[in-house]
């Protein structure tokens, strides 16, 4: 049991750490949780805009696909992930696909044109009647779905966890900063260094233990010419082995249950 609190209490300190090196403010993080859940559309902020754009789905999205330049949030908000406003989008004409979805779900609304904002692993869009379906904008990876209507959540039908794997390191750790990515791998390898140093302490004298032995007694070939000296030298050295596996055992075993096997004399 305590093993378990352990590992638990591992993982833990290294989420905790990993989250201060990358959010120094938790705030911006919480916000993004709030708007993931409700999304920012804006309709009047975008007014201007919609009315000078056609009623199409495929125009509007080209027009967004245009104006938001793909970029990851470390560049824009020096953030690895955030949710934008719909001002914000407009001012910085950058971001990633939160960014693009939210300002074209709010195009679309101010010109009250149909549509579904989706949420995969790996993606966020608007989704509308005739849009192409592609291997990054499938409705079978979608576990979330918005038509106005609140959220339907789902398991997805097709779950590709290579490319979402990829499109999170490509995402968050790839454009992470130097200095954050070597405070990361330090501070992980400390937690859990020391968290589970007993674990590699008992690892390190197995593995010692086992090579020690190996390059004591030889190759086989030149065991069996060793003759009878050499026989008797190795039962001596794998006693010796054997005795101190013994004693390195022991220093696991409880007090208590160490004393049982003792009796008086």
């Amino acid at each position: 049991m305590k093993n378990v609190a352990r590992h638990l209490l591992v993982i833990v300190l290294v989420a905790a750490w990993v989250g201060a090196i990358v959010y120094p403010d938790p705030r911006p993080f919480f916000i993004s949780l709030s708007r993931l859940r409700n999304p920012p559309i804006d309709a009047q902020a975008v007014a201007e805009i919609a009315a000078g754009l056609p009623d199409d789905h495929k125009a509007v999205e080209e027009y967004v696909d245009g104006y938001v330049v793909w970029t990851p949030a470390w560049t824009v908000y020096g953030l690895p992930w955030y949710f934008p406003t719909v001002p914000e989008v407009i001012v910085d004409k950058a971001g990633d696909c939160q960014a693009q979805a939210v300002l074209m779900a709010s195009i679309l609304e101010a010109k009250g044109m149909p549509y579904t904002l989706r949420y995969s692993f790996d993606h966020v869009w608007v989704d509308y009647l005739g849009k192409e379906v592609t291997a990054l904008e499938d409705p079978a990876t979608s576990f979330v779905s918005d038509e106005g209507e609140g959220w339907l959540a789902g398991l997805p039908e097709k779950f590709p966890i290579v490319t979402i794997v990829k499109q999170r390191v490509a995402y968050h750790w790839t454009p992470m900063p130097f200095v954050q990515k070597l405070l990361i791998v330090l501070g992980v390898a400390v937690i859990i260094g020391y968290g589970e140093r007993r674990f590699f302490g008992r690892l390190r004298r197995f593995v010692l233990g086992e090579a020690g032995m190996d390059y004591a007694l030889g190759p086989r070939g030149a065991r069996g010419q060793l003759g009878q000296g050499g026989s008797a030298r190795r039962e001596g050295l794998q006693d010796r082995f054997a005795v101190r596996r013994h004693v390195v055992a022991t220093r696991f075993v409880p007090a208590g249950a160490a004393l049982e096997g003792r009796r008086p004399s």
